[in-house]
C-alpha cells in the first residue's frame, strides 16, 4: 500500500467543534497520515496518525524564504493557498519515506479514502486531484519541483510568491503546468464541493445532466463513510462520497460526541448526532435551508473576512472554479 501524508499549516485558532469533527473522520482513514503545523496549543483528540507540530507564522515564512532567492510575500494566512503546491519541497524533512503528500483544508469531513484513492490510481498519477481542498504529489524530487516551471504567458511561481494578492496558483497554476509539460493526470475524485452561498446544499462540478440531484439532498457519515441521499421522482437514491468539503459555510456542528462509531446527518447548514432515520420525509424537510437565517449568520461568521482582497479572491477562485 503506497503510504500517503497530508500537510497542514494552520495559524490562528482552530475552529474547535468543525476541527473535532475533522480529527474524527481523520482517525477512521488509519492508513493515511496528516501533518498539522499550527500556533494553536488547545488541547484536542489528535488521533495517532495526526501529527502536530507547534510553531509560529512567522517562522514558517522564513522557513519557506529560505528555498528562494527572491523576497516571499506571506503576510496572511489564507496566502499559504498559493504556496501549498511547493509543500512537497517546503516540507521535505517532514515528508521522507511517503510515497504521497497531499495539501488539504481542515473545513470538511473525510469519507473512507482509500476507497477512492486505489492502488492503481497511485501507480499510475503524479498528480490526483485538481482542487485545492484535496490534491495528492507523487513525492518525488522530480515532481516536487513541477511548481517551478515557467510558461510564458502563464502565471508563475516567482509572481504568485512575491505578491499579495491571492493567485489560486496552487490550482490554475499547477494545472497549466502539467498540461504544458504534457504530464496525466486525474480529476476522477469523487468529492462533494459544496456552493458557498446556496442556502441548500448544492454540489459544484455538477454535470448539467445530473443537476436535479441537487434539489433535495442531505448527507449522512457513519463510522467513517460518506453518502450522499437525494430524491427524485419521489424515490431515493443514495452515492458515496471520499469527503465533504464545506467550503466556509456557516455550518453550526451540533455534535456531542466525537468518538467516531456513530452517524451523523449533515444538511444546510448543520451537522448533528442526533438519532436520525433517513426517509422522504427527513430530506424534504432539511433539503433544504431558510433563506433569511442562512444569510444572517454568513454575514455574521465571516464579518472579519469581508475584505475588498479576500472577496475579489474568492471571485476569482469562483471563476476558477466554474472554468474546470
Amino acid at each position: 500500500m503506497k503510504s500517503i501524508c497530508y500537510v497542514v499549516p494552520y495559524f490562528g485558532t482552530l475552529p474547535k467543534k468543525g476541527f473535532s469533527l475533522w480529527l474524527m473522520s481523520c482517525a477512521k482513514n488509519p492508513t493515511v497520515n496528516w501533518i498539522i503545523f499550527t500556533d494553536d496549543k488547545t488541547e484536542y483528540a489528535y488521533p495517532e496518525n495526526v501529527k502536530v507540530y507547534y510553531t509560529t507564522f512567522d517562522a514558517i515564512r522564513e522557513r519557506f524564504q529560505q528555498h528562494y532567492d527572491f523576497p516571499i510575500v506571506l503576510d496572511r494566512g489564507w496566502k499559504l493557498c498559493d504556496f501549498k503546491l511547493a509543500y512537497g519541497e517546503l516540507f521535505a524533512p517532514e515528508l521522507e519515506g511517503y510515497d504521497f503528500w497531499g495539501n488539504c483544508d481542515i473545513d470538511l469531513i473525510w469519507g473512507d479514502i482509500r476507497k477512492f484513492y486505489t492502488e492503481e490510481m497511485l501507480e499510475k498519477y503524479d498528480k490526483i486531484g485538481f482542487l485545492a481542498h484535496s490534491t495528492l504529489y507523487r513525492n518525488t524530487p522530480e515532481v516536487n519541483a513541477r511548481y517551478r516551471t515557467i510558461i510564458e504567458g502563464e502565471m508563475n511561481y516567482r509572481i504568485a510568491f512575491s505578491e499579495s494578492e491571492g493567485h489560486c496558483f496552487d490550482e490554475s497554476g499547477i494545472e497549466a503546468i502539467y498540461q504544458h509539460l504534457g504530464i496525466p493526470y486525474t480529476k476522477d475524485i469523487s468529492f462533494a464541493n459544496l456552493t458557498k452561498y446556496e442556502t441548500r446544499f448544492h454540489l459544484d462540478f455538477t454535470p448539467p445532466e445530473e443537476e436535479y440531484k441537487n434539489e433535495r439532498q442531505l448527507f449522512v457519515w457513519d463510522n467513517g463513510t460518506i453518502t450522499r441521499y437525494y430524491l427524485h421522482e419521489n424515490k431515493i437514491f443514495s452515492e458515496e462520497y471520499m469527503y465533504i468539503h464545506f467550503w466556509c459555510r456557516p455550518m453550526s456542528f451540533r455534535v456531542e460526541d466525537f468518538s467516531g462509531s456513530k452517524r451523523i446527518l449533515i444538511y444546510s447548514d448543520v451537522a448533528t448526532d442526533k438519532p436520525f432515520e433517513v426517509n422522504e420525509k427527513l430530506i424534504k424537510k432539511l433539503g433544504k435551508g431558510n433563506p433569511i437565517a442562512f444569510y444572517a449568520k454568513t454575514l455574521w461568521i465571516n464579518r472579519k473576512k469581508l475584505t475588498p482582497e479576500r472577496i475579489i479572491f474568492n471571485i476569482k477562485g469562483s471563476i476558477q472554479s466554474k472554468r474546470k
